[in-house]
């Protein structure tokens, strides 16, 4: 909850007479309570299945300009679950995938827990115009009757519908489905997320644009653009072969030697062949094109805020949702695992100085972060209830990053230890996919500890329950080559440790809320 929930509960209890956000009936309101006295406009600029290290100068010159490098830079920033409904739905709600219900893409949307009870919800309540533009949530579209309809908690509403590619799609404007070939679908979400800041900025009161990017994710098989890019990341057509020859990352996990000591559903794959590597180089060279595009993007939506006259009272988010694989642990393809290049994702905040409370500058957080924090620090400088009635309130499990940004390290705990967690809602798995069916684990300090209890059986073709451990010394071993939970290859530090990780991870499988913030959860684990 925000600081302020219980109070607004109460207020909601009075406003909410109509039913909250009720339809066609004025929205209740509720007594806005913002970190430094004033609200924000909020702009969250979200790419798909970017990995850290994309996110430099080579190939987002310009987002790195003009957020990370005036603004915070978040180094040691997790996804809980590196897939993307349950990233986007932790970012919405503050809480981890085994509260809020998402833990994998299918079936997605339709696990949310109280959908209507979410972070665009939140900040309208206080008093926020919300618009959203991109790719929402994986599965949305099999709740609804008409998947054209609007999500709760929209006002604006901009959204990809159906299968998309990048000069193929659909898109639900404002409830009207609407066609689009031949056009960049990049340059669609720029020049939309563009046409509304003009339309928000005039209206006296803050917005909340969340502007949800396709790019750098690959095409769907049925919507495959022509030429050399089809079917991946396509960039746009100055960019298609900007990249071309680069190859793929200087990383020995990349076709790694030997992978006898990971899961099964990894131990079993292959050497990559040459012609599979030379797939990847080709895919991973599109993909850098595709960000070079959307880097351009980005830009123009931040000139757009520059000339509006709001990008000094706007807090301007960008992350990605999760990594993919691009031949790393022999893996050429997919996420979801807890490994470096699917959880640890890039994240900057450019936060305006009065919404710092006056402070420095910091340019770079390297405590522990994660993506349950980003809808906490947006409450608490909104000022909004974590509520849509009184019956609904949620229990967040992240914490603001407001202290942070403001040089404040004092309320953040020591060594935050940061859970990983997936559980695939299907008994079949395809063979060699490499991934897991369930797994609960943590990062603290150095340390990556696993517990997989579902895996996939690759003669059966389905998930069985048996227990697999990872470990892994990201100080002494940063690319997670070697498993020291693997027979021989324990280290005195690993044994020692390995016990305190997994009564750790055994606290943080059930837990919610922050202890001295939140009321005591059932299970009697607060998070970290």
């Amino acid at each position: 909850m925000s600081r302020a929930v219980l109070a607004a509960a109460t207020a909601i209890a009075v406003a909410v007479l109509a039913g909250a956000c009720g339809g066609g009936q004025e929205k209740p309101r509720v007594d806005a309570d913002p970190l430094y006295g004033s609200q924000p406009n909020v702009v969250f600029i979200l790419a798909d299945d970017m990995n850290l290290r994309q996110f430099n100068r080579r190939y987002m010159r310009r987002t790195r300009k003009l957020i990370a490098d005036p603004g915070t830079e978040f180094t040691n920033y997790f996804a809980a679950t590196p897939l993307c409904c349950p990233s986007r739905a932790a970012m919405l709600t503050g809480q981890y995938g085994h509260n809020n219900g998402v833990t994998s893409n299918v079936p997605g949307y339709g696990l949310l827990e109280q959908p209507e009870n979410i972070l665009p919800a939140w900040l309208q309540l206080a008093g926020y115009e919300t618009a959203e533009v991109g790719k929402w949530l994986n599965g949305y579209e099999k709740t609804v009757v008409k998947h054209q309809e609007v999500p709760p908690g929209w006002d604006k509403w901009h959204g990809l519908v159906g299968a998309h590619g990048y000069y193929k799609f659909r898109a639900s404007n404002q409830g009207k489905k609407d066609s689009y070939e031949d056009t960049y679908v990049t340059d669609w979400i720029a020049d939309t997320s563009i046409d509304l800041i003009g339309k928000l900025a005039p209206e006296d009161k803050p917005f909340f644009l969340q502007v949800n990017e396709f790019a750098p994710h690959v095409e769907n098989a049925r919507n495959e653009s022509r030429g050399r890019c089809g079917g991946e990341a396509v960039p746009a057509p100055q960019d298609l072969d900007r990249f071309k020859g680069v190859g793929l990352p200087n990383s020995p996990s990349i076709n790694e030697k030997d992978i006898s000591d990971k899961p099964s559903f990894v131990a079993g794959k292959a050497e990559l062949t040459p012609d599979q590597l030379q797939e990847l180089e080709l895919r991973y060279e599109c993909r850098l094109g595709a960000l070079r595009s959307l880097d351009r993007s980005i830009g123009r939506i931040m000139q757009a805020l520059e000339a509006s006259g709001e990008l000094g009272d706007t807090v301007v988010i960008f992350a990605s949702d999760n990594g993919t694989f691009h031949g790393e642990h022999r893996l050429p393809g997919g996420k979801g695992l807890a490994y470096e290049e699917a959880a640890h994702m890039p994240m900057a905040m450019l936060v305006p100085e009065r919404y710092r409370g006056g402070n420095p500058q910091v340019p770079d957080v390297d405590e522990p972060t994660s993506n349950i924090d980003i809808a906490p620090t947006i409450v608490d400088l909104a000022g909004s209830p974590t509520c849509v009635s009184i019956e609904e309130c949620r229990v967040m499990d992240g914490r603001s990053l407001a202290g942070l940004l403001a040089g404040d390290k004092s309320d953040w705990p020591a060594r935050r230890p940061l859970l990983q967690e997936l559980t695939l809602n299907v008994d079949a798995v395809e063979a060699g996919r490499g991934t897991s069916c369930r797994f609960v684990g943590v990062r603290e300090g150095p340390w990556l500890y696993v517990e997989h209890t579902r895996v996939p059986d690759p003669e059966l073709g389905i998930c069985v329950d048996r227990t697999v451990i990872e470990t892994y010394d990201t100080a002494r071993d940063p690319y997670e080559l070697e498993n020291l939970a693997a027979p021989g290859n324990a280290t005195a530090a690993s044994a020692r440790e390995t016990p305190r990780l997994s009564e750790l991870v055994a606290a943080l499988a059930d837990c919610a809320g922050i202890e001295g913030r939140d009321p005591e959860p059932a299970s009697g684990h607060y998070c970290s």
